[in-house]
């Protein structure tokens, strides 16, 4: 299983074999990577190569592929995850709105939903579904300032929203039922945007919480070696930065 930053390189021929896709019971694993922006791919798609030379010249052509409907494995029904389960998933992605976890914003792209099933399934880790822009932010840990400055954003057309409502709100009564159906459209575009922002600035909130609630578990838990090490080191050996790797928050081991 893959699952790591790092940048997108072009696979061997020998990577790309067909035939080295699949496992003992001729199933093809899916294996996961993401890029700098927070875009998954699964490099056992077909044209994996193809489709990331596409992003930056050919961005709709792109978006286009990053399913896996043009992958050679869900036609011929032999990827780890059976084609009906892949309608299923898309399925409801699109009738459910399925929301990321951190901000609330749609799931645009069905491989966040597939590689954490795969990661329920494979390996126990409840990996959470959250978009391209909340998985950057992480990986850059930024998450915290950029979540904040889109709250403050939402908050100030929100205001901006209410304003406006209520100005149409008192001309109303000033005019004729006439002028009033020519009002009631912004009217109702207003309420829209006053609706959407209260929803944004909620699932920001909730996903803040989240967060933080995340890395505070994850500061809390230390091992019996890291108790022992923290009790027994000296000051200088303090001092020098940890070493090990370190789990994106929001991830569940």
């Amino acid at each position: 299983m893959v699952h790591y930053k790092d940048d997108i390189k072009s696979s061997s021929s020998k990577q790309i074999e067909h035939s080295s896709d699949y496992n003992e019971n001729n199933i093809v694993m899916p294996e996961f990577t993401i890029d700098e922006d927070g875009i998954p791919y699964c490099i056992k798609q077909t044209n994996y190569e193809k489709i990331i030379g596409l992003k930056k010249q050919y961005p709709r052509e792109f978006e286009k592929m990053l399913n896996c409907k043009h992958c050679d494995h869900y036609k011929k029904n032999d990827c780890y995850f059976p084609r009906n389960e892949i309608d299923k998933i898309e399925e409801d992605r699109v009738k459910q709105n399925i929301k990321c976890l951190l901000c609330g914003m749609k799931i645009d792209r069905p491989f966040s939903i597939i590689m954490s099933e795969l990661y329920k399934d494979q390996h126990d880790v409840n990996l959470p579904v959250i978009c391209c822009t909340c998985y950057a932010g992480l990986e850059r840990g930024t998450f915290e300032s950029t979540s904040k400055r889109r709250m403050i954003l939402f908050a100030i057309s929100l205001i901006t929203s209410i304003y406006f409502l209520s100005m149409y709100f008192f001309q109303m009564f000033t005019f004729t039922w006439y002028s009033i159906l020519v009002i009631i459209i912004p009217f109702a575009f207003w309420g829209y945007i006053s609706i959407r922002d209260i929803k944004s600035i909620y699932y920001l909130h909730q996903g803040r919480k989240y967060y933080k609630h995340i890395m505070g578990a994850q500061k809390r838990e230390k091992t019996k070696e890291e108790s022992f090490k923290e009790k027994y080191t000296d000051e200088d050996d303090k001092k020098k930065p940890p070493e090990g790797a370190f789990y994106s928050p929001g991830y569940e081991y």
